[in-house]
């Protein structure tokens, strides 16, 4: 699995820019093709020596991907590094297609955000071919020949949940499970991650119902309103990101319940809100901005023969009421 390395970033300022670059992106959800960010030059003309980086990101249409998207062109902007961003949509041939049209353009390094831990697998291979540095970015892929993951150890994210949820229920309860895009990496790992701290801890809390709502607010929504009439007995909802926990939240305030705990991971603008404001009992914060900037420090670094360490992590931080000051002003 390769030696991890730790580093930090000051949370309140990462947080800020974070909240900053979720309120916008370049690239819409319905679009696929590429789109150049960096320095002045711009996508035409005046490139000549500029380092051309290519990244295949899952999907736009998260305001977690977003962000991820947002903080590397801020430091591809300060590198003066062309950045040739493509929305895969949350579809593996998609994104496959997009790796295959970087490789052709022949960039001098790729970044993938890969939209499935399996499926996303064969190009990786196909960049090793062409000889391009691959970084994987805050998900990665089975198949472990890329050069270097920046990002989490998304298992850490779960276990959190669990050790938020166990205390909130006093080790008692009955919790549904609001599941990510099934394959990939980050449902199979948080999903790992709470049944370790919570459910095999715990042998008093039982998962009623887990669905899949693929990430997506309105889907998780749906999926609460529908739980809320099946299983009455509902205590809790973890939800393996916020948009779902968002969604969550809308179907459990509607019904007018107040007795339901729910908890997301991500730490983006509305759940950090929802927090403070008391209508959600925690989320778990990745700081995305951090690992979307080191991205494009490392596949720089790698274009210039630099080493790194296989993976480089950063730590995910609870946030509740108590602390969530910290992170929403």
């Amino acid at each position: 699995m390769g030696t991890r390395k730790s580093w930090r970033w000051l949370g309140s300022l990462a947080l800020t820019m974070v909240l900053l670059a979720g309120c916008g992106t370049g690239g819409g959800a319905g679009q696929s093709g590429p789109e150049a960010a960096g320095g002045s030059g711009g996508a035409a003309g005046g490139n000549a020596g500029k380092y051309r980086i290519g990244v295949a990101a899952q999907g736009l249409s998260h305001e977690f991907i977003k962000s991820l998207v947002e903080s590397m062109k801020q430091k591809a902007g300060e590198l003066n590094v062309e950045l040739l961003v493509m929305d895969s949509q949350d579809k593996i041939e998609e994104q496959l297609n997009q790796v295959d049209n970087l490789i052709s353009q022949k960039v001098d390094a790729i970044i993938l955000n890969a939209v499935d831990m399996v499926g996303s697998s064969p190009a990786v291979d196909k960049v090793k071919q062409a000889g391009i540095p691959l970084v994987e970015a805050i998900t990665f892929t089975k198949n472990e020949n890329y050069d270097v993951f920046v990002g989490t150890d998304p298992e850490q994210s779960g276990i959190m949940m669990g050790e938020i949820l166990a205390k909130q229920l006093n080790g008692k309860g009955n919790v549904a499970l609001l599941q990510g895009q099934i394959g990939h990496s980050a449902e199979i790992t948080r999903g790992a991650g709470l049944k370790k701290a919570l459910f095999d801890k715990y042998p008093d809390v039982k998962l009623v119902t887990q669905q899949t709502a693929n990430w997506n607010r309105d889907e998780a929504m749906r999926i609460t309103e529908d739980w809320l009439q099946r299983f009455p007995q509902i205590q809790a909802i973890a939800a393996q990101n916020d948009e779902m926990a968002m969604g969550a939240l809308q179907a459990v305030e509607a019904s007018g319940r107040k007795d339901i705990i729910i908890v997301g991971i991500d730490g983006i603008n509305d759940a950090l809100k929802a927090v403070k404001e008391g209508r959600m009992a925690a989320t778990v914060l990745d700081n995305v901005t951090a690992e979307g900037k080191r991205a494009v420090e490392v596949a720089v670094g790698l274009i210039k023969g630099e080493k790194f360490q296989k993976k480089e992590l950063v730590d995910y931080v609870p946030v509740n009421k108590d602390n969530v000051g910290n992170y929403y002003k």
